[in-house]
This record gives C-alpha cells, sequence and structure tokens, in this order.
C-alpha cells in the first residue's frame, strides 16, 4: 500500500502562481527485484486515486484523480562488501496522471490527462545493520520524453491536445527492511519526487472547428511526499 500527499501548482510566464492542487493520494504499489553478483534488476508500479483541493484565485474547487506510474531499471554495482552496496541505476518509466476538475457555479469542470515517458540515471546503496535488518537510500534524476497534455472541456469548446516541454525531476527514497523469516520481509519506504513540465505552445480553441481563442497550458512543479509499506517474498530461480 501506499500514500501520497500530492501538491501540484502551475505558473504564468512572469513566474506567479495561477492555480494550486493539493490532496492526499491513497493507493497501491508492488515491484520486484533480480539480483546477480554482476547487476540488479528492479521494477515497480504504483497506482493513487483520491481527491485533491483545487484553489486559484477566481475558483475554489475539487479534483479527481488517478496516477499511474511504472518504471524499470537496471543497476550496476560499483562497489559491494558483505552487507553495504552501491549501484549506478539507469533505466525508464511511464507516468500518466488523469484529473477531473469539477464544475463549479461560476465555471465548467474540465477532464485532463497527462502521460510522458521518461528516462532515469541515478544512484542506489544499501547497508545492512543486523542479520534481520538493512536500510537503504536512493537519487535519481528523471528526464520526461515528449509529456502530453489531452483536454476535454466539459462546455462547447472542442478537446484539445498540448504537447509540454520536456524538463528535469528527481526522486529521493529510502527504505528500512526487517526480515520476519527465511523469505518474507517488512518494507517501510518513504520518498519525494519533484516533476516540472514546460509550457505548451498556443493553439487554436475550436467550437465545432471554428477558431474562436487561443489555448496553452501553463509552466507547472508537482512536488509529491509519499510512504510505502509493503511485504516481500523472497523466491529462488
Amino acid at each position: 500500500m501506499t500514500l501520497l500527499d500530492f501538491d501540484y501548482e502551475e505558473f504564468d510566464d512572469r513566474g506567479d502562481s495561477l492555480d494550486r492542487e493539493q490532496g492526499l493520494l491513497p493507493g497501491v504499489n508492488g515491484g520486484f527485484t533480480y539480483r546477480t553478483p554482476d547487476w540488479r534488476l528492479d521494477g515497480t508500479l504504483r497506482w493513487l486515486s483520491g481527491d485533491a483541493d483545487y484553489t486559484a484565485p477566481s475558483a475554489e474547487t475539487t479534483t479527481d484523480e488517478e496516477i499511474l506510474d511504472l518504471s524499470l531499471f537496471l543497476g550496476l554495482p560499483l562497489f559491494s562488501t558483505t552487507g553495504d552496496s552501491l549501484h549506478l541505476i539507469a533505466g525508464g518509466g511511464y507516468h500518466s496522471w488523469w484529473r477531473n476538475i469539477r464544475s463549479t457555479a461560476y465555471a465548467n469542470g474540465i477532464d485532463e490527462t497527462y502521460r510522458w515517458p521518461y528516462l532515469l540515471l541515478g544512484l542506489h546503496g544499501e547497508h545492512r545493520l543486523d542479520a534481520k535488518t538493512e536500510l537503504s537510500a536512493g537519487f535519481q534524476l528523471q528526464r520526461t520524453l515528449k509529456p502530453e497534455l489531452s483536454a476535454h472541456f466539459l462546455s462547447d469548446f472542442d478537446d484539445v491536445d498540448l504537447d509540454l516541454k520536456e524538463k528535469t525531476g528527481f526522486r529521493i527514497s529510502f527504505g528500512w527492511v526487517r526480515r520476519l523469516g527465511d523469505d518474507i520481509a517488512l518494507q517501510l519506504s518513504p520518498w519525494f519526487e519533484y516533476w516540472e513540465l514546460g509550457r505548451s505552445g498556443d493553439q487554436s480553441l475550436t467550437v465545432d472547428g471554428v477558431p474562436v481563442g487561443v489555448v496553452f497550458e501553463p509552466r507547472s512543479e508537482t512536488h509529491n511526499i509519499g510512504i510505502d509499506l509493503n511485504l516481500s517474498w523472497r523466491f529462488d530461480l
């Protein structure tokens, strides 16, 4: 299981805040680690869903949120001793975020889906405290690749797709593992991640194909604080 303190904010071209979304999102997560003496392969999946508060100078409402993140990376040891290791990790992932900004008495809502593949590069270290307890820490850079937004207006405007600018974010994670038996362990992992998406170009806003204005997606930043709690099992292949 996982719990996310979600914090998303959009900015105008001068850097002033346009709107902000904040909320606690529960979810589920899973993954695997395959180790050999020469390398390791890790995969993770995380899905979260819930409500967030939306605040802007002109409106306050709530949003429905769903986030899906998949990642896969290969780790190569920089050094490894009995109980300690440090790996250089490299890989990629896919991030999808859907939000429904609910309508208010003064404005129609909008459904938006953000999606982007990303590359990751970083370090992952582990330290064994004793026969049953292990600590870990990791840092990785995350580079978005061709992020895009699909918007469905809950009004007369036609749907629109916008290409966003690529930016580099990062992720910091920690881990505590306590073995409960030979093949089962309890894992507790707090983490922080930062995403940034650059401003899209201007695009025509249309009604039944007829231009009526211009639309764009502003620059945004997301600061996520999460914590995972899992049971893990070890299998010998």
